[in-house]
């Protein structure tokens, strides 16, 4: 029994080092979109031939709401397929925060950087792909209305059901954020803790893991396609804990467009071109993936 209550300490000690870190970048993010959610509603450049790289450079700002105005954006047409699908594959929801609170060296710090510019320029790249082949795929679909084009009122909510286009600033969002994500970092390390040093131990872990290396990308694809923050955080810590390669982490986070995949399914009511944006997800995603696990 006691070595229950000594891993459950552990993920009480190393939470409670993070959460104070947590809280300062979660403000800065909140105040961020506060000051900056209007404006890239009202940007024209992400409908124009350079939508896919403005697209990709908003969503790399850790923060849900700006996946769920942007889905609401292409709903009415607002904004090109390209930037819809940049946003989604830059953006890395709680991971960035995360992984900047456990930068310990040089090597970490680096791999962070890395992950925030591979993701900003594979979304780039794919946001132009896809812009070509939804051409090429929807030609004689392109002119027809899909919803009427003025722009309805419509509530966005983030992952904690806060009006991202509050017209004043909310002071306790940040703290509310960044408890929840606390406690799913808690329980993750516990579960974790419990697998590595009592459950399986770590050894065998080792081991399995070392053999499911190429199913590693796979299984990081299915949990980022979780429409909640939680996936991200369970990537980024099974990452943290060297129980995820980083290219399979790539594959999680350039899936994971949070409670955009929900609004876009809820917002756009032609299924064929749901399932185009959802493979422009999925596929590079995963090439990506195995062309880290390979080369790393």
């Amino acid at each position: 029994m006691s070595h229950y209550w000594h891993v459950i300490l552990e993920a009480l000690i190393h939470t409670a080092r993070v959460l104070p870190f947590l809280f300062i970048v979660y403000y800065l993010i909140e105040l961020f979109e506060f000051k900056c959610a209007k404006k890239i509603q009202e940007n024209k450049f992400l409908k124009g031939k350079a939508s896919p790289v403005f697209g990709s450079l908003i969503g790399c700002i850790p923060q849900c709401g700006f996946s769920v105005i942007s889905t609401d954006l292409y709903a009415h047409r607002a904004i090109s397929v390209g930037a819809l699908i940049a946003v989604y594959i830059a953006t890395s929801d709680e991971a960035i925060p995360l992984l900047i609170t456990n930068i310990r060296d040089w090597e970490s710090a680096g791999k962070l950087f890395a992950l925030i510019g591979i993701k900003i320029l594979v979304g780039i790249l794919v946001g132009y792909l896809a812009i070509w082949l939804h051409k090429k795929i929807f030609k004689n679909k392109l002119n027809e209305t899909h919803h009427n084009h003025e722009h309805r009122i419509v509530e966005h909510t983030g992952c904690c059901h806060h009006d991202v286009e509050s017209k004043s600033f909310d002071w306790l969002h940040p703290m509310l954020h960044c408890l929840k994500i606390s406690a799913f970092i808690l329980i993750i390390n516990m579960l974790f803790g419990f697998i590595t040093h009592i459950w399986v131990g770590e050894e065998a872990l080792a081991e399995f893991m070392g053999k499911g290396i190429y199913l590693q990308p796979i299984l990081a694809m299915l949990i980022g396609l979780i429409p909640n923050c939680a996936s991200s955080v369970v990537l980024t810590q099974l990452y943290i804990s060297s129980g995820l390669t980083f290219g399979a982490l790539l594959t999680g986070l350039c899936v994971n467009a949070g409670l955009g995949l929900v609004f876009l399914l809820k917002e756009n009511k032609r299924p064929k071109e749901n399932i185009f944006i959802l493979s422009m997800l999925v596929v590079p995603s995963l090439i990506l993936g195995y062309i880290f696990t390979l080369i790393l």
